[in-house]
């Protein structure tokens, strides 16, 4: 089942003109900075349109880690675009390019390469799965290449492909999360990775349920220090003040 049913439409005269206006440019021309002209009202309007309408299909979730954030402003969203803009600057407006992504895999995925072939110049965008290395929000089932474990979020490779989108988009900042902040000790998160590294390549059932149980058990403890670490650290500073 795709994940985005269909690509974005761009119908409304203006909208149209607009992304009809940079296509019609001299491939010389053409730039990744263009989206990014702060100014322009009418490409304003074109980003709210392809926002807006990802959102919508993609039901608030994202491609990539598939958590869904029930926000109602756009600008919790980044509008995505599967080929870097910056590497392939052609396809900035092209429907099949577009999706909305969170932030966190936005900014993880960058101007990181997707294509199988890196230094292919296409001049049409590529609509065959196979040329890419990462799950296309259009054109492959993700749960054929990733599976994703809830409470708490772990995503397992099921394939190279899908272990090329954890990597890319940075998905194992899922397991470390928990255990990396306040004065907590990076051994548990480094203990976290290294269960993680050994959930992506178990084959059977009840090795992976294991190793999920494994660094539930981690990630809690790493809650509780850090919980205890902060009420210390509470402590401490008023005893300053009062002392």
């Amino acid at each position: 089942m795709k994940f985005i049913p269909a690509p974005v439409e761009y119908v409304e005269e203006k909208i149209k003109a607009k992304v009809d206006g940079y296509n019609l440019l001299k491939e010389t021309e053409k730039s990744g900075k263009y989206w990014d002209q702060p100014d322009d009202a009418a490409l304003a309007a074109v980003k709210k349109h392809i926002k807006d309408y990802y959102i919508g299909v993609q039901d608030g979730k994202c491609p990539y880690c598939r958590q869904q954030m029930l926000v109602k402003h756009n600008g919790a969203w980044d509008a995505e675009h599967i080929i870097p803009k910056d590497l392939h600057p052609r396809f900035l407006f092209d429907p099949e390019n577009l999706c909305v992504s969170c932030k966190d895999c936005n900014g993880e995925k960058s101007n990181k390469n997707v294509l199988k072939n890196s230094n292919y110049k296409p001049k049409k965008l590529p609509r065959n799965k196979d040329a890419y290395i990462i799950c296309h929000p259009h054109f492959d089932t993700y749960e054929d290449e990733v599976k994703v474990v809830m409470n708490p979020l772990f995503h397992i490779p099921k394939s190279e492909k899908g272990r090329k989108t954890i990597e890319i988009c940075g998905l194992l900042r899922f397991a470390y999360k928990m255990s990396t902040y306040g004065t907590v000790s990076t051994g548990i998160a480094d203990e976290i990775g290294v269960l993680h590294r050994s959930l992506a390549s178990a084959t059977e059932g009840g090795e992976q349920a294991l190793i999920l149980a494994a660094i539930k058990d981690k990630c809690d403890e790493g809650v509780e220090l850090a919980k205890r670490a902060r009420i210390a650290d509470l402590v401490k500073r008023q005893s300053a003040l009062t002392g």
